[in-house]
């Protein structure tokens, strides 16, 4: 009888041990697959690394600007002028007109030295269409602030149209003009003489400026356009 209990007893206590070994195999389990899981959420959170975009075309660098062939440069501190002297007889509006056509505006002077360089050019001009005296139509119109002759000094009489030129270097009168001496004289010509050394028309020195009416188209003879390079 003992021994029967005795088996019954050892049977319970094997029994026990065997539950509890499985309970920590289970729990080693859930242990693995915990950390299994914890794995594969870190995992999860790893980004890959994004493209790097991809960097613009190499623009080659912008051709600088220039005047076109047969137009003069002329450097000036607020930048490039580019002037050319056309032939034809006509009113102050319409020489204006044939400027517009070229992309251009009758132009002012900067300097005396542009003033002079344009004349000369002015001189060719004339003579490659049979030579001569002859006047050229520049860009200036007179200061509603100076209606008489008088009322403003000479240097202050006109002002440049051309939206470039600045200052008063560029203008030189001779004699008494501007004179308005026919009346309301609101455009500037420029005077030509025939040959390098010799004067103009009313023996005025080569380069003059001399006001005139606007609508005067028998004798200028030649307009002288300017622009910006292209």
């Amino acid at each position: 009888m003992r021994f029967l209990l005795f088996l019954s007893w050892i049977t319970v206590v094997f029994g026990i041990f065997i539950e509890d070994d499985g309970g920590y195999g289970g729990r080693g389990e859930s242990y693995s697959s915990s950390s299994s899981s914890e794995s594969h959420e870190g995992h999860g959170h790893h980004h890959r690394p994004r493209p790097s975009r991809p960097r613009p075309p190499h623009r080659p660098p912008s051709r600088p600007r220039s005047c076109e062939d047969g137009w003069m440069t002329f450097d000036r501190p607020q930048g490039q002028w580019c002037v050319k002297v056309f032939y034809g007889m006509m009113m102050q509006s319409s020489a204006e007109a044939m400027c517009k056509a070229q992309g251009a505006t009758l132009t002012g002077f900067q300097t005396a030295g542009e003033r002079v360089r344009v004349a000369d050019a002015a001189r060719d001009v004339s003579n490659a269409n049979g030579g001569g005296l002859s006047e050229i139509w520049i860009g200036a119109t007179l200061k509603p602030s100076c209606p008489r002759r008088g009322s403003c000094a000479p240097l202050d009489t006109f002002q440049w149209t051309d939206g470039h030129t600045t200052g008063t270097a560029g203008f030189y009168y001779p004699g008494n003009e501007p004179n308005y001496f026919r009346g309301t004289q609101s455009c500037l010509i420029m005077h030509q003489s025939v040959v390098a050394g010799q004067n103009a028309r009313y023996n005025y020195p080569h380069a003059s400026l001399d006001d005139d009416n606007c609508l005067v188209a028998n004798w200028v003879r030649m307009y002288a356009c300017g622009k910006v390079p292209s």
